[in-house]
């Protein structure tokens, strides 16, 4: 991509996008919820060619119409949101720190292979939707601390109460 492209893209992101890192549930994943990645454009869809032209310099992701006027050109896939965050993060203003936290997070979710990993990154996921204006989430580090505790793969081997108090912070 190049720089000009790329400078766009990210005043785009600035002002009619979003990032988001959500803790979502998923019973057969090895850990009952994995961690999804997005990025989002948003336009009134009289406005749509312009994500049309965004998936075509992006070459990843799908578009859709929301209920209503607003339509949206959404990407999942990491190693797409990684190509796209380094490539505009010299460029991004107002959601400089979304871009490097992101970054950050998908090398820690690269790197999950234990309940401890996952669950720091639990935390810094709930950390980034203090950079966000989000509405809600459901899944929280508690939740997930819960679930694995109904799963019966949380065993603590204290049972003092300022110890297990301490694993849901």
């Amino acid at each position: 991509m190049n720089e000009t492209t790329a400078a766009y893209i990210a005043g785009f992101l600035d002002g009619d996008g979003s990032i988001h890192l959500q803790l979502v549930r998923q019973r057969q994943y090895r850990y009952g919820f994995y961690v999804r990645v997005s990025v989002s454009f948003h336009q009134h869809q009289t406005g749509r060619k312009g994500l049309e032209w965004l998936k075509e310099q992006l070459k990843d992701g799908y578009l859709r119409n929301r209920s209503g006027p607003m339509s949206d050109y959404v990407i999942t896939s990491r190693p797409a949101i990684r190509r796209l965050l380094i490539a505009i993060a010299p460029y991004v203003v107002f959601k400089r720190q979304q871009v490097e936290q992101g970054l950050k997070l998908l090398d820690a979710i690269e790197a999950i292979d234990s309940r401890d990993k996952f669950l720091a990154v639990a935390r810094q996921v709930e950390a980034f939707k203090t950079l966000n204006r989000s509405k809600r989430k459901i899944n929280t580090v508690q939740r997930v601390l819960d679930t694995w505790s109904e799963m019966r793969v949380l065993a603590p081997v204290t049972t003092d109460p300022e110890r297990v108090r301490s694993l849901a912070h």
